[in-house]
């Protein structure tokens, strides 16, 4: 008869930590972030949840091993450099935001997190690299990387969430959410919020992608204006 310690002991044995983050980002894909939990991790590996703390102690923990799953993931996908850093750089912007859009809660995982491992490691170096042969200095070009990643991210926490109730509780869809809000501006008394009133439907106008491009573009003239020098 198989003993107590005996199936625990299987169970550690059959779980690595590639098997335990792959596990967990296909319950976060399935059932979003708020369903995440180091039980439901562990049912998707047909084990008991104990088993799981040999690798993470925590959901915490478990998030910062999901987090650079992600980055991992994301890496293959990262664009062949062409020699102009601008484009390169826009070109890892875009691709970093389409990569988050196909992923459930993604982007929740990864905001504000300092990941360390392999998955950020990889993505890190290309985009240093991509500086440093640019002329940026050191510091300048950390800065720009950290900058592209709470760009993409902190625009596309924005672009996941719901406008307003209307669209949160299914009442409305985005564009027809995002034009009652713009009616309801134009309605306001022009006298006391003209420049508002004027520019309601300019702020409701431009689509996501319209306004991601103005982001990501006005962070490239940013780094047009910052020193550099040609690399020995």
């Amino acid at each position: 008869m198989t003993q107590p310690q005996e199936v625990k002991s299987a169970e550690r044995g059959s779980v690595t930590r590639d098997a335990l983050a792959r596990a967990g980002l296909a319950v976060l894909q399935r059932d979003g972030l708020d369903a995440l939990s180091m039980r439901a991790v562990a049912a998707e590996l047909g084990v008991r949840a104990p088993s799981l703390y040999w690798h993470v102690r925590s959901k915490e923990e478990l998030l910062d091993l999901l987090g650079d799953a992600l980055m991992l993931a994301a890496a293959p996908d990262l664009p062949v450099r062409s020699g102009d850093w601008r484009a390169d750089l826009g070109a890892i912007a875009w691709g970093f935001r389409e990569f988050l859009r196909v992923r459930r809660d993604a982007v929740r995982v990864l905001a504000g997190r300092f990941l360390h491992g392999p998955g950020m490691w990889t993505v890190m170096e290309q985009q240093l690299e991509v500086l440093h042969d640019a002329g940026f200095s050191r510091q300048d070009a950390t800065l720009a990387s950290y900058t592209l990643g709470i760009t993409v991210t902190g625009f596309m926490l924005n672009e996941q969430a719901a406008v307003s109730a209307a669209e949160a509780e299914g009442r409305l869809g985005r564009r027809a959410a995002v034009d009652e809000i713009a009616g309801l501006i134009e309605g306001l008394p022009a006298d006391r919020y003209p420049h508002l009133v004027a520019s309601a439907r300019a702020m409701a106008g431009p689509d996501m992608d319209e306004r991601f491009r103005f982001v990501v573009d006005r962070f490239l003239d940013g780094l047009e204006a910052l020193p550099r020098t040609l690399p020995t």
